[in-house]
Order: C-alpha cells, then structure tokens, then sequence
C-alpha cells in the first residue's frame, strides 16, 4: 500500500442470492457450476468502457476445506479510483463478497464512485439473475434445479482509523465556535461499539464508530480492527439487514422501482442496529471469558512452577544444612 496500513477504506460488497424459497447447501458440483457462471458475468462486464475496473480474472487456490469460500481476484488491475489492492471476488453458496480497498483521500469522494460501482455491479447480478442450476437427480432428496430469482446486496465500509477523523472534527468544531453536533455522527444513526484492544484484552478495549444508513454501514475504525471483529459485523450485516430484506421483498406483489429493491428501508435499519450490537458484545463477552480462563490456567501454572521450584529450594536447604 502506498501510505501507512492504516490510511486506507476498505470496501465490502455483500451479496446474497435469492432463489425464491429457502434451500439447504448447494452440492460441491452446484456450486462450482454457479461459480463458474459469476466468473463469466465478471469476464463479460470487464471489457465495458465505464467498467470501474480493468484487468483479467485470476482464481485463487483456496485451502482444501469443504466449506472455504471459492476466491478470485482481478490482477493487473485500472481503475478511474485509488484502489490499492487487487479487488477480490469470494463465493460460497448463497453469500458472494466483493472487496475493494481505495486510498483514505478517496473516502469523501466515495458516494460519487459508490453509485457508479454499483451500477456496473448491478449489471454483473442482472447476468446472474435467471440462472437455473442442474440436477443430476431433480426427483431425489439431493440436488434441485434451484433458480436464481433475485441478487440482493449491501455495502460495509471500513474507513482505517476514521475515529480518528471524527475526534479531528470534532476539534475542528470547536476551534471555528461550532456546536460539534453539526458532524459526522447526525448525519445518520451513529453509535459507538466497544473492541477489545489488541493488547492486555482482559483489561481495555477500543471504540469504533457504527454510522448505518440505508445506502451502507461505515466504520470509523479507532486504529486496527481484529479479523474477527470483521467477520462479526459481516455475519450481523447479512442475519439483520440483507437477509431480512430478502424474506420481506419474497412477499412484496407489486411492482418496485430499482433503486427500491436495492435500499434497506428504516424498519430492517433499526433492526439491524440492535443485532450488531447484540452480536459484537456476545463476541467481545466470549472472548473476555475466554481471556479469563486464559489467565486463570496461566496463573496457577505459574503458581504450580513457583511451588515446585521453591520445594526444590528447600530440598536443597535441607540437604545442605
């Protein structure tokens, strides 16, 4: 990366596909099947002149695990945006993940590009929409010809070290006499969400910056965020918004303008707030127990090896007296 590690907004693009009921696992053979499918949609939006990136399709061999995600990335890679990294593309079942990493200075330009990219993106779920999968035996309880009716998708944006950011501001508001409030924060529903720090986890902790909208979930990050922070909000993201979207636009009979389909409206958003909440304080709750019982069996390991020593000590005492 071209600045620190730090000065940098990661881009998620979390899709899921609708096919119409719910379904059980896809078979391995499905799934390569589909995979291939969003391959080609990709190799087909690629030579397009206002595709937001160039560049060719390169899959990436994951670990031989049964449920790892299938993971492509775009190498040799243009684009009209600072993006640092290669974008990748990882698939299993019903989830497809896009990411993009830009530069920090593009992150106030970002909802000028967002609609752009989401636009081609749309382009590559319509290619997908109507794509039936093959049954080797429809009539058996294994595979079924499942159909993909719909492509629903949402962006997560992390913004490395964007509390930082928002504490600036904040000074800044203060320094030219203006009420703080007027900032980042009341532009849409904003909360902070503890972290357990990197170091000494049982004992201190970080605070993110949540800022969720209709359009996406921004994370003012306060430095680096653990993986499994990510993985959380992830998880959070797709059980209380797009998931929630999917099952409520299944029972919708009328007609819905395009950029309706794609919005999360505010009853799923208030939703989703309390899930995220939910979801990384039972993460931080495990972990700080487990960190607990960590220190726990290292104490009275260290306890049980100053015992032994000290009894060799005296053993030794005695022998010499």
């Amino acid at each position: 990366m071209k600045e620190k590690e730090t000065d940098y907004v990661a881009w998620y693009i979390l899709a899921l596909f609708d096919f119409g009921v719910p379904i059980s696992n896809l078979s391995q053979r499905q799934l390569n099947e589909l995979w291939r499918k969003i391959i080609e949609a990709f190799k087909k939006n690629l030579p397009k002149k206002d595709f937001f990136v160039k560049g060719d399709i390169k899959e990436i061999d994951m670990p031989h695990v049964e449920e790892s995600f299938m993971l492509a990335e775009i190498t040799n890679y243009k684009s009209y945006i600072d993006i640092r990294r290669s974008p990748l593309i990882g698939f299993y079942n019903q989830r497809l993940i896009i990411r993009l990493t830009i530069g920090l200075e593009e992150f106030f330009k970002l909802r000028y590009h967002r609609e752009d990219i989401l636009r081609d993106l749309k382009f590559v779920f319509e290619d997908l929409k109507g794509i039936k999968l093959s049954a080797e035996d429809p009539e058996g309880i294994g595979e079924k010809p499942w159909e993909i009716n719909d492509v629903f998708y949402y962006p997560l944006i992390i913004i490395g070290n964007g509390a930082k950011m928002i504490k600036e501001e904040y000074l800044a508001s203060k320094v030219n006499s203006i009420d703080p409030i007027f900032s980042i924060p009341t532009t849409s529903l904003t909360y902070t969400l503890p972290e357990r720090g990197k170091w000494f986890n049982l004992f201190s902790f970080k605070e993110h910056f949540i800022r969720l909208s209709v359009r996406s979930v921004m994370v003012f990050s306060d430095g680096w965020i653990p993986l499994e922070f990510k993985q959380t909000l992830i998880n959070a993201i797709y059980q209380g918004g797009i998931y929630e979207q999917m099952r409520r636009m299944r029972n919708v009979k009328k007609s819905i303008t395009r950029q309706r389909m794609r919005a999360i409206d505010d009853d799923i958003l208030m939703n989703l707030a309390e899930i995220i909440r939910e979801m990384v304080k039972a993460n931080i709750d495990a972990a700080r127990i487990a960190e607990k019982q960590r220190f726990i069996s290292f104490f009275i390991a260290s306890l049980s090896f100053l015992i032994s020593i000290l009894a060799i000590v005296l053993s030794i005492v005695n022998l010499m007296l």
